[in-house]
């Protein structure tokens, strides 16, 4: 083992830090982040329609056979709160590339050393130049929805990284209006970017006009047939979300943030179908994806990366160590709202042999068994929404497929059999010297 990790150290870290640290990527994954406050506000309000409020979701199917609660209660909340939260859905998830596509480009922009505002925003216009004026028979000024919904969340992506890399392109060659040195920074920043701004916004104009002209076609919905419905499909086989499962928790078994490093992939592949399957439940249709970007966290990683929290209970149903005890007890609460760094940097799980198999190999085994349970045999309801990433392990399936009870008792299945698959390893490492106690 000592040698199998040596090994891994020596050819797969590199390489793992060169990926993490690619300036695409990394501005991809932090630009995602920073859309997380408005993602959450459209998440929590779609969660309060679909759980509560609606006549047809899981609470309100039960209050609404009270005739003083479906007469009274219910025609106010259709009347109020339900199309208060449909607005924030619309304006915080329904057109969220317009979002990602500024934030990834200020983040790439930053990473080029050039101002990230001025870049997010011009990419945000490459992106609108782009756009058909008009949307089928509707006339000049309907745009069509699907130029800003799931459908174009890689088109967005790619503008945003094209039309930064072209702007700062620009203004490394020196095509800049300068300013003398008396006006104000904000000013000259300004003027500086007028020319690599208009540079840039004629490139795509012209691309988004051939486009429509030769190909008959807007550039959003040809990178949609061409790139993101593809990738979406393969992130559909049970074998890629098994691989990146895999290939997570080999990164975090030698320290790094495993998940962080895939982000990148995990949301160009399976946010599109997130955004679209809770696009089809707001037109009142079922949701077609069975493997979404939190299908992940609910049903493989119970307590954070690894199943960590299905590792706290054998410890406290098996251990034997007063370390590994006391860690447990600590790490307990932190681990029932997805947060396992105690876990993992306190046991260690980081290159600990005994724990290896497990920690790797849980959350894949779950997943698998999940995406069975969901796709092949239709036991529980596909997931639509995205809770909070530190709602607790079960109750985030039931909010997550707006109170399916099948999903919930799947994930609360899957954290059992990973309790059950660490219980042989917490007593191996029972037999382990307690090099604490002998210390004392």
């Amino acid at each position: 083992m000592e040698s199998f990790s040596n090994t891994m150290e020596r050819v797969f870290l590199p390489i793992a830090h060169k990926v993490g640290n690619q300036r695409h990527l990394a501005a991809i994954k932090d630009g995602f982040i920073m859309t997380l406050p408005i993602a959450l506000a459209g998440a929590i309000a779609t969660m309060f329609n679909h759980v509560f409020f609606l006549s047809g979701s899981v609470v309100g199917e039960l209050l609404n056979r009270m005739d003083w609660y479906a007469n009274t209660i219910q025609p106010f909340l259709e009347s109020t709160l339900i199309p208060v939260m449909g607005q924030i859905w619309w304006g915080c998830l329904a057109v969220g590339v317009l979002f990602s596509t500024f934030t990834i480009a200020y983040n790439l922009a930053k990473n080029l050393g050039e101002e990230g505002a001025i870049a997010g925003i011009i990419a945000l216009a490459s992106y609108m130049v782009i756009t058909p004026q008009s949307a089928g028979e509707a006339g000049w000024g309907f745009i069509s929805w699907t130029s800003f919904n799931s459908t174009a969340i890689f088109a967005g992506l790619m503008t945003a990284l094209l039309a930064t890399e072209l702007y700062c392109w620009i203004k490394r060659r020196g095509w800049v209006i300068k300013m003398p040195d008396s006006v104000p920074p904000t000013v000259s920043k300004s003027f500086s970017a007028v020319i690599p701004a208009g540079l840039t916004l004629i490139v795509f104009a012209s691309v988004g006009v051939i486009f429509m002209e030769a190909i008959g076609m807007p550039l959003q919905e040809w990178i949609n047939d061409m790139l993101q419905t593809p990738l979406t499909r393969l992130g559909q086989s049970p074998i890629s979300m098994v691989f990146l499962a895999f290939l997570a928790q080999l990164l975090w078994f030698f320290g790094l943030h495993g998940l962080m490093i895939i982000e990148p992939a995990l949301n160009l592949m399976y946010g599109p179908a997130t955004a679209a399957n809770l696009e089809l439940v707001e037109q009142g249709l079922e949701p077609a994806y069975v493997i979404t970007r939190n299908f992940f966290d609910v049903y493989g990683m119970h307590g954070g990366s690894g199943s960590t929290l299905a590792l706290i209970v054998a410890i406290f149903l098996v251990g034997k160590k007063a370390s590994h005890k006391s860690l447990a007890k600590l790490s307990l609460a932190p681990g029932i709202f997805q947060i396992n760094e105690p876990m993992v940097f306190g046991l260690p799980l980081v290159l600990n042999p005994i724990m290896a198999i497990p920690f790797i190999f849980v959350p894949a085994i779950c997943l698998l068994i999940a995406w069975v349970f969901t796709a092949v045999i239709p036991f529980a309801g596909l997931i639509y929404m995205s809770p909070p990433w530190t709602t607790p392990p079960v109750i985030d399936a039931f909010l997550a497929t707006g109170g399916d009870w099948g999903a919930t008792i799947l994930a609360a299945v899957t954290f059992i059999l990973a309790i059950f698959m660490y219980l042989p390893f917490v007593l191996i490492a029972n037999r382990e010297p307690d090099y604490d106690a002998e210390a004392e």
